[in-house]
């Protein structure tokens, strides 16, 4: 849930904050890579899995992290709209960090 400061500031420029329903859904990414498909993946490749849960592909920039490439659910809508409006979000591999670092879950996903 967004602090109500957030949430005041968000409202003013236009945004709808997610409904109480709708924020504990995983955040919908585009589905753009497929498995029969798609040739090998790369940081930011989308799929869903047989379960339904949206997947994204990360590559870590540091070459210290390498061990930590591989597949990850994608965040919920919550989430996502707390590090939109934070200086922080995370990581895949759970690193805190700005926003638009390129390892973040919002440069990840093509959100900024």
């Amino acid at each position: 849930m967004l602090h109500p400061t957030t949430q005041a500031i968000a409202e003013s420029f236009g945004y709808v904050p997610f409904s109480e329903e709708d924020r504990d859904q995983q955040y919908q990414a585009e589905i753009n890579w497929n498995f029969d498909t798609s040739p090998l993946p790369t940081t930011g490749s989308v799929y869903k899995d047989k379960k339904g849960v949206l997947r994204c592909y990360w590559k870590p920039s540091n070459s210290e992290e390498q061990d930590l490439e591989g597949w990850y659910d994608i965040p919920s809508n919550e989430d996502i709209e707390e590090w939109s409006f934070d200086s922080v979000c995370f990581t895949p591999g759970d690193d805190e960090v700005e926003p638009d670092h390129p390892d973040s879950w919002l440069r990840i996903l093509g959100l900024i």
